[in-house]
């Protein structure tokens, strides 16, 4: 066995331990050991082409969890990917780059976590993303006039791009759609407040086309140290590769960054956790801590298949393997940096308030007046987040449900979704609109299963257990109807056409819906919080400066560490709070 002493040792080469191992190591006399069970695929097609994320889904470069069977969604497993390479899932996901929204990042200090406001953490987002417009004609087609202060005060590594679609018209008639129902963007979506529709940027870099991940941003940048003369370290973390086991020793601190799953299954194994749990395996308690592994979260999404009019260019021959159109894609791409692999087919988003729910007033009421009660059996930040559900609900300024598209169709109902991202595709071309439940009420757990480092963890998101998010979620699926039915979207699609499954045809019936939902829905892949961030008797496992209760020299900087799910995608939250998190490990070193 070999033993190596360093200032930090990162577990986890993630969008999290990268942007950390980045800039902890500007200081040229500070060591850093970044831990990674992945491999660099930064080259691969996989990770590098736009429009083939979805194929890394199930693969090596995925640790591939597996959800048990949920109740809510008739028994169906659901995937969780998680990226299993450098960058992480900022490696494999769909590059989305959507900002969170203030009244979100407010709750976090209002549950305790002095410091951790919208003010502290949103100037972080110029540190870690430069945005890069378009032309002038591609700006004004895809409504992104908001953007343009952006590009001028956004300077970091990571880049940040708005997709040239201007002979497609989807995005445009996106807009004009939410207008014409009332929902224009009220906002700039990087201002904190903002409802309505809008066309997005993603983490891709405008030049070569290709994803811009962490990896491409922080690690290639990271420049070669010595390690300095070892000091005693107090702390440490083994590692096993390919058969050689070695010890890293943290003279300063170890630094879990290994996501929502691994983070605290490596705490479980280590000691700290549940002591019943721990007892139970046979592991030895070093920290009596049952939050650890709770408050899990997601955005449970459910979309609806429209049949495409013929001409509007969709990626569902792809889809369906169809060799000359992947050849041409693929040619498209490696000559011109264009076509379906030059871009994720997820660019047009908006954040809604419960517009349907509201057609019922009264019904809407006595769901908020339900949420003024405790629940039995709730915890602490069970209860918190029943408040703070409420209050976005009661408010006209904040989404309570992303809304966006697809290219292509995308999984049939009724099926498990674990494994890979592959689907039964049905003949013809689809534009799939989507509504995503951006502030579950339900909240489950991952736990270890046994103390054998290898053995995959028991994940239970617990999807719409709590009634009212079947309620919420039902409802903002049935306003895809409305979108579809509206112009000029509805121009581009078959009247009468057909969907992605019978079922689909919901027609305003809310009892219809919520078979279907129950059905149809799934993970947005958004899961965090299962070691939260907040004071111990209210559900934390991490104190405000990141630091694990009961275990000195220890921290957790990744999205395991988010007390409430933000409204957003997690990408931008993500980088957000691990640079945040190195000036503050700074300060205290």
């Amino acid at each position: 066995m070999t033993t190596k002493f360093f200032d930090y040792v990162i577990v986890g080469a993630g969008t999290s331990g990268l942007v950390l191992a980045s800039r902890l190591s500007e200081d040229p006399s500070i060591t850093v050991a970044v831990i990674e069970a992945g491999v660099n695929a930064e080259n691969d097609p996989r990770v590098a082409m736009l429009g083939l994320f979805t194929s890394a889904v199930g693969s090596q470069l995925d640790w591939d969890f597996e959800g048990t069977p949920q109740s809510a969604l008739n028994g169906r497993r659901i995937s969780q990917a998680q990226g299993k390479l450098l960058g992480g899932s900022g490696s494999i996901n769909a590059q989305a780059l959507i900002s969170f929204s203030k009244f979100d990042i407010d709750s976090w200090e209002e549950l305790g976590n002095i410091g951790w406001n919208w003010d502290s953490l949103s100037p972080y987002l110029k540190k870690a993303f430069t945005i890069d417009l378009p032309d002038e004609q591609t700006v004004e087609h895809l409504g992104i006039e908001w953007a343009e202060q952006l590009a001028d005060t956004y300077h970091g590594p990571v880049n940040a791009s708005f997709v040239d679609v201007k002979e497609n018209p989807v995005g445009e008639a996106w807009l004009d759609a939410f207008e014409h129902l009332g929902f224009s963007l009220s906002g700039n979506p990087f201002g904190g407040r903002s409802t309505g529709a809008y066309n997005g940027a993603s983490t891709i870099n405008a030049a070569t086309k290709s994803r811009s991940s962490a990896n491409s941003a922080y690690y290639n940048h990271l420049p070669e140290r010595d390690n300095r003369t070892p000091h005693p370290a107090v702390k440490g973390i083994n590692v096993l590769r390919s058969g050689t086991s070695s010890t890293l020793h943290a003279r300063k601190e170890v630094i879990l960054s290994s996501g929502v799953v691994n983070t605290p299954k490596l705490l479980e194994l280590s000691g700290i956790g549940d002591a019943e749990l721990l007892e139970k395996l046979g592991i030895d308690v070093l920290v009596d801590n049952p939050n650890v592994g709770r408050n899990l979260q997601d955005h449970i999404l459910c979309s609806i298949n429209f049949e495409a009019q013929d001409g509007i260019p969709t990626g569902d021959d792809l889809t369906r393997g169809d060799p000359a159109a992947l050849q041409s894609a693929m040619e498209m791409y490696q000559k011109y940096q264009a076509g379906p692999f030059a871009t994720p087919g997820i660019t047009s988003f908006g954040y809604l308030p419960p517009v349907e729910f509201k057609k019922e007033p009264q019904a809407f009421a006595a769901a908020l007046e339900t949420l003024n009660e405790s629940v039995a059996g709730e915890s602490t930040m069970d209860a918190a987040r029943r408040t703070h559900v409420r209050s976005i609900n009661k408010t006209e300024t904040e989404g309570t449900s992303q809304y966006f598209l697809f290219m292509a169709q995308d999984g049939p109902a009724g099926k498990d979704t674990v494994g890979s991202f592959s689907i039964e595709p049905q003949p013809g071309n689809y534009i799939s609109l989507v509504s995503a439940l951006s502030h579950p009420l339900s909240a489950g757990t991952t736990h270890i299963a046994s103390a054998d480092v290898n053995e995959k963890p028991i994940i239970d998101h617990r999807y719409l257990q709590h009634p009212l998010d079947l309620e919420f979620h039902a409802r903002h699926v049935q306003y895809l109807e409305t979108v579809a039915a509206t112009e000029p979207f509805a121009s581009l699609l078959k009247s009468n056409g057909r969907r992605n499954d019978p079922q689909a045809f919901v027609g305003g019936d809310l009892e219809k819906t919520k078979t279907y939902v129950r059905n149809m829905s799934t993970t947005n892949w958004h899961s965090c919080g299962t070691c939260a961030m907040a004071p111990r008797d209210k559900g934390g496992v991490v104190d405000a400066e990141l630091r694990v209760f009961g275990g000195d020299g220890l921290r957790i900087v990744d999205a395991s560490v988010f007390p409430f799910i933000p409204q957003s995608n997690l990408q931008s939250l993500v980088y957000a709070v691990a640079e945040r998190a190195g000036d503050i490990i700074k300060a205290d070193n």
